[in-house]
């Protein structure tokens, strides 16, 4: 059904209905690419947001991040506390690309920092990075946490945390120790590099 000519909107959106949730997620990540969309649209995909499958639900959530408004931050938020990792993964996405209306979700997205899903950790270290670069959220309230992230187990997460501390700048300057020492020893290349990075962005090209 997705290998024809490229759907219309009015189409996708008729697909979110389909009794198929290959075609219903589908459905929604194509809307999603599309960017910003009509009432109906969103609409049709907070809908999907309740779907039965994870899938769905997962595709929905990233689709709203990028198709979606303001309105759509409740609901995000509600999926960061879905049974499904990869649907908590697709919220802390969705919600990094939603905008500034994401802070509401300011205190779901520090707790899962510790979530059990890697994903989850890391995407949502990345919106709250998002967020302070926005000046949507105080960058003092995300240090500690993200400090603590630094010592995660995934060099994704660390990598992810360490690149949100940078955006925070000087208020972060209570963990350049632990990021001078990302940058000096993290068995990951990927990591080492965003904590140079990060430690120029919060001390200084002087002092980093």
């Amino acid at each position: 059904m997705f290998d024809g000519p490229e759907e219309s909107v009015t189409q996708l959106v008729e697909l979110l209905q389909s009794s198929r949730p290959r075609d219903r997620w589908k459905a929604a990540d194509k809307l999603g690419r599309r960017g910003r969309g009509s009432d109906e649209v969103v609409a049709a995909l907070l809908l999907c947001a309740q779907d039965e499958d994870d899938d769905v639900r997962c595709s929905a959530a990233r689709a709203l991040g990028h198709a979606g408004t303001d309105r759509c931050a409740p609901e995000l938020v509600r999926l960061l506390g879905d049974d499904d990792g990869g649907v908590r993964w697709g919220a802390a996405e969705g919600l990094g690309n939603l905008g500034a209306s994401a802070s509401c979700g300011l205190v779901q997205l520090r707790e899962a920092l510790d979530d059990i899903e890697e994903d989850v950790r890391g995407a949502s270290a990345q919106t709250l990075g998002k967020l302070v670069r926005l000046v949507a959220v105080p960058a003092n309230d995300l240090v500690a946490p993200l400090i603590r992230s630094l010592s995660d187990r995934a060099w994704s997460v660390r990598r992810s945390a360490v690149e949100a501390l940078g955006r925070c700048g000087a208020a972060a300057s209570s963990g350049s120790s632990e990021i001078q020492q990302l940058a000096e020893s993290d068995p990951h290349p990927r990591v080492r590099q965003a904590a140079e990075v990060s430690l120029r962005l919060i001390l200084g090209p002087a002092q980093a």
